[in-house]
């Protein structure tokens, strides 16, 4: 009896030392295990909105998280910070624009920080060659001139919208982290491959989110927003990108297809998805711009060399109209951006760019832009200060209120439909000259650089069809700009700054007017 006692007080012990020593073990069991679980069921239960919001939030993390990673897995962060924001303006476009940090009037946006943080990293490790680059003094010059002459006095008077309206010159920051990205990657002698991993991402991601655009007002339903400046905006389900991403998506399809997957099972797939998102683009969304661009893609292409893109890209333009004609006359019903779509449909939009001909909606918004330029100019030209420094940021640069009837009521007209006009009438003569020249130059040494090397290269980092590629993206937003606020749109803006920085430096490399320095490779290794 006595041993029988003395055994069970020793397993006892045992069992007592053993709780105490797998104590947090059990402890971290019961809470993950049982209690959690519990406490997110009674949640579930009892606010069922708030665990579907958080959920959404969970979602946007988990894309944005997988973009930065993604993007460029051995480059540092602050490139990644950079580049992976091109890639969420690019995709998610006015939904990632408008993400936003901190509480009031107190914001930030969350593109603008990135960047920003990332450039406080680069410039220091990059300054010796940038300032080597007048473009890159132009820009600081650019992005000076306006805070200090206007946004003090523009805030007084017209508060946190003064900060929304010279956001247009702060974006000038991207063309800033186009320079320093691309300088940066080819002192590491890594530029190539950062480069191809971004504009692969930008093009597949771009192809298979625009195919998402039927559905697009569904997800911006489930999508979580953000409040913005002055209203909130879903992250999820915008596609203000989705035609141009169509456009550069055929173009790299011709000029770099090194970029495309090589294997046959993906290869033939993507091309599918890739004409059927051009299809989506030019005839659901009924734009005179996307049918110039699309219409003007063959002859560039044509131009820089690529001779075999022109006739395959004519032939889907043929294949387009010869579709839209057999459903005009088999009255089948699809519903596009303004009217139904149809090839009469189509023409009659075209027509409209003479405001007099085609349907009526189109031919008033073309009528209506005249009326917004000419309103923006005449404040500019007020005064000689208002034509040396522009009438400033926070106030609509027109008159003029969206009318009545069809076409809305009493929505105030801010910008004039026209981002060299809107530029010239908030900053000046002096800001628009600063600003043209950082638009414009890279955009010709693109061109100059796509004419230079053969079409046949495949050891020079496939710069020419880089150079053709880039000269298509700012081609289709210079010529959309002249009809569309471009460069007053944060998420469009960005990608045209960008690539503006990447095809400038790579030009002057190219030609001998830049000398970017190889690191030494235990350098490179600590980096």
């Amino acid at each position: 009896m006595g041993t029988l006692t003395v055994r069970a007080g020793s397993f006892a012990l045992q069992r007592l030392m053993w709780l105490r020593a797998n104590l947090l073990g059990i402890s971290l069991t019961l809470v993950l295990g049982v209690l959690i679980p519990l406490l997110v069921n009674f949640w579930m239960v009892s606010s069922p909105f708030t665990v579907l919001m958080v959920l959404r939030f969970i979602v946007v993390g988990v894309v944005l998280l997988a973009a930065f990673h993604f993007v460029s897995t051995d480059a540092p962060w602050y490139v990644r910070a950079v580049m992976s924001v091109i890639l969420g303006q690019a995709i998610l476009n006015y939904g990632f624009s408008n993400m936003v940090v901190g509480a009031g009037g107190a914001k930030v946006t969350v593109a603008e920080l990135s960047v920003f943080l990332g450039l406080l990293f680069l410039l220091p490790k990059t300054i010796h060659v940038l300032k080597k680059i007048p473009a890159f003094w132009v820009c600081l010059v650019a992005m000076a001139v306006p805070i200090a002459v206007h946004l003090y006095g523009d805030m007084q008077r017209h508060g946190m919208s003064a900060v929304r309206d010279i956001l247009s010159v702060v974006d000038l920051i991207y063309f800033m982290g186009g320079l320093a990205v691309t300088v940066y990657g080819l002192s590491q002698g890594k530029w190539v491959s950062w480069r191809n991993r971004l504009l692969t991402l930008w093009i597949v991601m771009g192809v298979v989110y625009g195919l998402l655009s039927p559905i697009s007002p569904y997800i911006r339903a489930l999508s979580p927003g953000f409040q913005s400046y002055q209203q909130t905006v879903p992250v999820l389900g915008h596609m203000l990108t989705a035609a141009f991403n169509s456009a550069v998506a055929v173009a790299a399809w011709f000029a770099l297809p090194h970029l495309f997957p090589q294997r046959a099972w993906l290869k033939y797939p993507f091309v599918v998805l890739l004409m059927l998102n051009a299809l989506i683009m030019v005839a659901v969304s009924q734009s005179r711009n996307y049918y110039a661009i699309f219409l003007g893609l063959p002859l560039v292409l044509a131009y820089f060399g690529y001779r075999k893109a022109f006739v395959s890209t004519m032939v889907g333009v043929v294949l387009l109209v010869a579709g839209l004609g057999v459903v005009e006359v088999f009255g089948i019903k699809i519903p596009g951006r303004i009217n139904e779509v149809t090839l009469s449909a189509m023409i009659d939009r075209a027509m409209t760019l003479s405001g007099k001909h085609g349907d009526e909606a189109g031919a008033h918004g073309v009528n209506q832009r005249l009326d917004w330029w000419m309103s923006s100019l005449d404040k500019w030209s007020a005064s000689p200060e208002t034509i040396l420094f522009g009438v400033g940021y926070g106030q609509a640069l027109t008159n003029f209120s969206s009318p009545g009837g069809d076409y809305g009521e009493g929505v105030a007209v801010r910008e004039p439909h026209n981002s060299a006009v809107s530029s010239l009438s908030r900053g000046g003569l002096v800001y628009f000259c600063l600003w043209a020249y950082i638009v414009l130059i890279p955009f010709f040494a693109a061109a100059r650089g796509a004419k230079r090397a053969p079409v046949s290269e495949s050891d020079n980092g496939h710069y020419r069809g880089v150079a053709t590629w880039s000269v298509i993206l700012m081609g289709m937003y210079l010529l959309t700009s002249l009809s569309e606020p471009i460069f007053e749109t944060p998420s469009i803006a960005s990608m045209y700054y960008f690539v503006a920085g990447m095809a400038l430096v790579e030009f002057m490399v190219v030609t001998g007017k830049l000398t970017v320095p190889l690191q030494p490779l235990a350098q490179r290794r600590r980096v």
